[in-house]
């Protein structure tokens, strides 16, 4: 998919959703309509705004999703995040700038108040918020839905589904039909 901005892609999703629903079976996913401007909490990251404006929440995978706004504020805990290790091999001292907008195979996805990166915790077979690490998978929300959301390879890797499990997956298979994975 080239540059795109997350709000047309996935207003192209949901109308390739509608077109393929019955023929192919993708009865398990909704994409929902977005949140009006005036219900969009203030002081939201950026490009999360966008977000919720295209859709209210969304469920990718059985353990992959993007909050609702109604969810947001319920689900920020920085907190448990502080010793997580960083890249560099350090361990994470403040997480009051990371603001959890998801997960991804039941692990959180954030993104950074102050510089608009998005992070997660990968999936390495520890619960989160027992001690993790954190690594960056994009420059921005946009980046990420191109780089991550959108693209079928890299979403199993976010899902944390292998490629048998994809078949499965409406998410996965409303990417290829829909046109508008790379």
């Amino acid at each position: 998919m080239t540059e795109a901005s997350l709000p047309a892609a996935i207003s192209a999703l949901r109308t390739a959703l509608e077109e393929n629903r019955d023929e192919h079976e993708l009865w398990m996913l909704e994409i929902p309509e977005g949140v009006e401007p005036q219900d969009i909490p203030d002081g939201l990251p950026a490009g999360l705004a966008d977000l919720l404006a295209a859709s209210d929440g969304l469920n990718l995978a059985a353990s992959t999703r993007f909050f609702s706004a109604d969810e947001l504020a319920s689900q920020q805990l920085p907190d448990h995040l502080v010793g997580a290790k960083l890249p560099d091999g350090s361990e994470l001292t403040d997480a009051s700038d990371l603001y959890f907008f998801g997960e991804a195979a039941g692990n959180p996805l954030l993104v950074n108040e102050k510089d608009g990166t998005v992070w997660r915790v990968p999936d390495d077979g520890v619960v989160w918020y027992t001690g993790c690490r954190l690594e960056q998978i994009a420059n921005s929300l946009n980046e990420f839905a191109t780089a991550w959301v959108l693209t079928p390879d890299r979403f199993l890797n976010l899902a944390g589904l292998t490629p048998p499990e994809a078949a499965d997956s409406d998410w996965y298979r409303l990417l290829n039909l829909s046109g508008l994975a790379s």
